[in-house]
């Protein structure tokens, strides 16, 4: 096992479980924001809604040296309340499949939440903007090393309330009805890249 994923295994077993009254807070502030989302939504024209993805793998050493694969992904939809201001629900998450180990440690990570974002320059096609957006991450993971950690299941799961802080850009195409989002998250949890910082992007298709 190479140092690198004796630290990925570190950092998965550092994980811990939310207390109850949490998880339950994070229930209604989800369902709170969600009755929302509608309220605003019911009462937006369709000019002001678009679809957001991104899937791809992940680029860096260990899958171009075959240690490891990540595949991200992402899926929003937003609606605008204001010139300056969008939000709306969004699913993402990544799955990590580490090859230099037999079998293949597997872990995923699946966050569901919302976002909120204030864009500078709402008339322009270049326009910065800052973004938060607080989730609920389930994690699983699969056939952990037997020998990592002592009285440690090889599979399990966990929950847990997360989110990220984001600067970034949006580019718009002349008619504005396609959009690419580039955006550098912040976070206490670790992302994909085992680290709390990540380059991320968004494509978004406006209806």
């Amino acid at each position: 096992m190479t140092l690198t994923h004796k630290c990925l295994i570190l950092k998965e077993k550092g994980k811990k479980y939310i207390p109850t009254t949490m998880k339950m807070l994070l229930k209604t502030i989800l369902s709170i924001v969600f009755a929302g989302f509608c309220l605003i939504s019911s009462s937006q024209s369709s000019k002001s809604h678009s679809i957001g993805l991104q899937l791809n793998p992940y680029l860096d050493e260990e899958l171009f040296h075959g240690y490891a694969i990540k595949y991200v992904y992402a899926s929003r939809y937003t609606f605008s309340i204001k010139n300056h201001i969008t939000l709306g629900p969004e699913l993402s998450g990544f799955y990590v499949k580490l090859l230099s180990l037999d079998p293949n440690y597997i872990y995923s990570y699946f966050n569901v939440g919302g976002f909120l974002r204030y864009s500078f320059l709402p008339a322009s096609r270049v326009r910065p903007f800052f973004e938060i957006s607080p989730y609920y991450t389930f994690r699983h993971y699969k056939n952990l090393p037997e020998n990592t950690y002592e009285g440690m299941p090889t599979d399990g799961k966990d929950s847990y309330l997360s989110g990220y802080l984001a600067p970034g850009i949006s580019f718009f195409n002349k008619s504005q009805k396609i959009s690419l989002d580039l955006f550098c998250k912040f976070s206490g949890k670790y992302f994909v890249n085992n680290e709390n910082i990540v380059l991320s992007y968004r494509l978004n298709f406006r209806f």
